[in-house]
């Protein structure tokens, strides 16, 4: 209000000062237009003078002819002096003092001739109009000069006045905001008061249902101060401690979680930071907790940060697994007697229902045999499906050895075949093992031949009486493939996603149907990627299925030397340094991590090829490591080797992540040079990504990270501007574009030398393979995640590379 007013007073007084500058400039306008019509005046007299002398001779004229001459000077000097400021008019001045020169230069002629008695003359050079056109352009000028004066004075009014309507309208306008501005706070007032009312209400409501979520959370919630004393705990707590809430406020957490924070001096923050890592990934870990009856139990802690004005205080939420362990030694008792007390009489029946099937005890009646024959086959079933629960207990508690040995894959396959011909004979089922190179790896023959003999079993079940099932063995760039291709019946869309998962059937008449325990599959592809290896497949429905094995391909060269540098984060001190000097053997430079922490720093500093991981770290998870490394863009790209005594269960974890080699301790020489030769290069391949939706782009560009040069094209005719400029590794190609169809570059992205670069069709549309023959890979968006894109990505390009060397 009081700034309007202000606002207000200025204005007027601006308006006033206005008006007192236009007064002046009128009278100073007018006494300017005066004094330039006081020299054309004062020409005009000497003019009247001159032509009196000259037609009588009679030298009277003269005195008003000399006084109008001595005149003009000051005139002109005084106009001169007023009009400094205006440059069009200081041009005028000039002007007229050249022209009144001239007159006055005529006419002193004139009056000299007529002095000297040569009246004539003097009469010739008044009737040549000289001394008229003299006067004339005096005229114009100085009407030009009173012109502009006047012009000006107007402006000045035009704008005086202007400013006068501005000043009434906001003054009108300021008073009328003035009492809009006196309703207006009376409503906020009373707006405010509202709003306060109904706040005060929403936060009362949302208070009691935070304190409602809470108290009904079965996990106990607590929040620390910087401090790390207890500000608050929920009613879990509260059941899961044996203290009240209010006993607890204040308090130090030690009296709650052992070692939470470390013992040791400096802020609790600063140790909790030390001792368990950063908080922004939110951290979780087993520690022991104690009741305030003194006694302990097991707990998973999970940390969070919540910054306050106050400062930065801890969310922590503790869950009591005393359950948990209690469930996993029962599971061990459970497998434990399973392994003993179950397969032991079990074999004994089989056995013995064996040997009277084959007529151990004499020739059985015809009843007898057949029902010996379904107990002898549904014992069997039975030792079948207890072998395959107790196998994929071992492989993921990381319980089953693995003897490496360097092995061919196509020898696997063939002894595999030979183990299952008895089978598909029964089924009327032909195998046939496809002509190929040998593909050596490193692998454990008797697990191997596991995985093929499921693979080929499942083949041989759901193929039709007469079909075959072909087996191939190819050994590609850096891994060697094993596919299982039969005429079977497809599989199911629905059934896809959880087809590698434990008790898995396409539905429930195939156990009834085809037999089987629904853990085959799991089993392989737990073997495969223990192998360092996967397993995945093909298929269509109503056109049969193709299960590929790709293992890494053993070479007796290592495929790699050393020179880079290489970060290992072990907690093990002596491990560290064992490991250390191996890589040393290689060539490498190596930098030794403690802890998860040390190694997140260092890594982002940069310079590493690759980190070398343990799972089992003081301050946090190993896989929890990891992702916090691929979730960095500065770290994205680092190359991880897992090295660790429990890698099954660190596989279960981290399915999803990137890691290049996942090795078991203890290892030998030969295994680590294996792993580091997986290594992938340091040379960032080009891709050329062509595809009409940006945010595809946008995000295919960041799964690729700092591991390749994402060229985009949003068209063919984008696509082929590239092309032209630079040509690409690779080309990860979208079928429908605005301009064509994707499969029109194919014949553009062959070189004058006839290499092909390799192509990636990632799109929506299904595409047949056998329609574009040069597609390396076909990816479609809804079933294939950004990770596999960029796995085949990875895998295209270094294959691209080893071609080029």
């Amino acid at each position: 209000m009081a700034l309007l007013l202000i606002l207000a007073g200025v204005e007027l007084r601006r308006e006033f000062d206005g008006a007192a500058r236009l007064r002046a400039e009128v009278a100073r306008s007018y006494d300017t237009r005066s004094r330039i019509q006081s020299v054309f005046s004062l020409l005009q007299d000497a003019e009247t003078g001159q032509r009196g002398f000259i037609i009588t001779g009679d030298e009277r004229f003269l005195e008003p002819y000399d006084r109008a001459l001595g005149g003009l000077d000051a005139a002109l000097a005084d106009l001169g002096g007023r009009l400094a400021d205006h440059p069009a008019q200081t041009a005028d001045v000039h002007a007229l003092g050249v022209l009144v020169s001239r007159k006055r230069d005529t006419m002193e002629r004139t009056v000299d001739l007529r002095t000297e008695g040569d009246a004539r003359a003097a009469m010739a050079i008044v009737s040549s109009g000289e001394g008229k056109q003299a006067m004339d352009a005096i005229r114009e000028v100085v009407a030009r000069m009173i012109g502009r004066e006047a012009a000006a004075l107007d402006e000045l009014a035009a704008r005086s006045e202007a400013r006068t309507r501005r000043t009434e309208a906001l003054v009108g306008g300021l008073f009328l905001l003035l009492l809009a501005t006196a309703a207006a706070i009376g409503l906020l007032i009373w707006r405010f008061v509202a709003t306060r009312t109904a706040l005060t209400t929403r936060l009362a409501a949302s208070a009691a249902r935070q304190q409602a979520t809470l108290d009904s959370a079965i996990d106990a919630i607590v929040t620390l101060n910087p401090s790390g004393s207890v500000e608050s705990v929920n009613a879990a707590g509260e059941r899961m401690f044996g203290w009240p809430a209010a006993e607890l406020a204040r308090r130090d957490v030690g009296v709650l979680i052992e070692d939470l924070a470390g013992n040791g001096e400096g802020a609790f923050l600063s140790r909790l930071g030390a001792s368990q890592g950063t908080l922004e990934g939110g951290i979780v870990q087993e520690l022991t907790a104690r009741r305030r009856d003194g006694s302990s139990f097991p707990v998973d802690v999970a940390l969070g940060a919540m910054d306050l004005p106050t400062g930065r205080h801890v969310v922590a939420v503790i869950r009591d697994i005393s359950e948990r362990r209690r469930i996993e030694s029962m599971k061990d008792a459970f497998v434990s007697t399973v392994s003993h007390e179950l397969r032991t009489p079990l074999t004994s029946i089989a056995g013995s229902l064996g040997l009277l099937a084959g007529g151990a005890a004499g020739e059985l009646p015809e009843k007898a045999s057949r029902l010996i024959g379904i107990a002898h086959s549904n014992s069997q079933r039975l030792v079948r499906l207890i072998n395959d629960i107790l196998d994929v207990e071992k492989l993921e508690s990381g319980k089953t050895p693995m003897t490496m040995d360097v092995l061919d894959l196509r020898e696997v396959a063939a002894r595999s075949i030979d183990g299952v011909r008895g089978y598909a004979d029964q089924l009327n089922v032909t195998l046939t093992l496809l002509e190929g190179a040998p593909a050596p790896i490193r692998g454990d023959a008797d697990r191997l031949i596991q995985v093929v003999t499921n693979l080929l079993s499942n083949a041989a079940k759901f193929s039709p009486a007469g079909g075959q099932v072909a087996v191939g063995v190819n050994p590609e760039t850096r891994i060697a493939r094993l596919s299982v291709t039969d005429q079977g019946p497809g599989i199911p869309e629905a059934f896809r996603a959880r087809i590698f998962g434990k008790f898995a059937q396409a539905d429930a008449s195939d156990a009834r149907a085809k037999g089987g325990t629904g853990l085959g599959l799991a089993i392989a592809r737990e073997i495969a990627e223990r192998h360092g290896g996967r397993l995945w497949f093909e298929s269509r429905e109503g056109e049969g299925a193709t299960f590929h094995l790709d293992l890494p391909l053993w070479s007796e060269e290592p495929q790699r030397t050393g020179g880079g540098r290489l970060l290992i984060c072990e907690d093990d001190a002596d491990a560290a340094r064992v490991l250390a000097e191996m890589l040393t053997a290689e060539g490498y430079r190596t930098d030794i991590a403690g802890t998860a922490r040390e190694a997140l720093t260092m890594a982002r500093r940069g310079g590493y090829e690759a980190a070398l991981i343990d799972l089992q770290l003081p301050d946090a998870d190993g896989v929890g490591l990891i992702r916090a490394l691929k979730a960095d863009r500065t770290t994205r790209s680092l190359p991880v080797i897992v090295v660790s005594g429990d890698v099954a269960r660190g596989r279960v974890r981290g399915r999803s992540l990137e890691v290049v080699d996942w090795m078991e301790k203890p290892f030998d020489q030969e295994r680590l040079r294996l792993a580091i030769a997986a290594l992938p290069g340091a040379a960032r391949p080009r891709v050329l990504h062509v595809d009409d939706d940006p945010d595809i782009l946008t995000v295919t560009a960041e799964a690729l990270g700092v591991t390749a040069e994402v060229m985009p094209a949003r068209s063919l005719q984008e696509a082929r501007e590239a092309l032209a400029v630079q040509r690409p590794d690779l080309v990860i190609l979208d079928l429908g574009l605005p301009d064509g169809h994707g499969l029109d570059l194919l014949p553009e992205l062959t070189g004058p030398d006839g290499a092909t670069i390799p192509v990636v069709v990632y799109s929506a549309q299904e595409l047949d393979a056998q329609t574009a023959p040069s597609v390396e890979a076909v990816l479609t968006k809804s079933r294939m995640s950004l990770t596999q894109l960029s796995r085949a990505v990875h895998r295209l390009t270094a294959r691209s590379d080893e071609d080029a060397r």
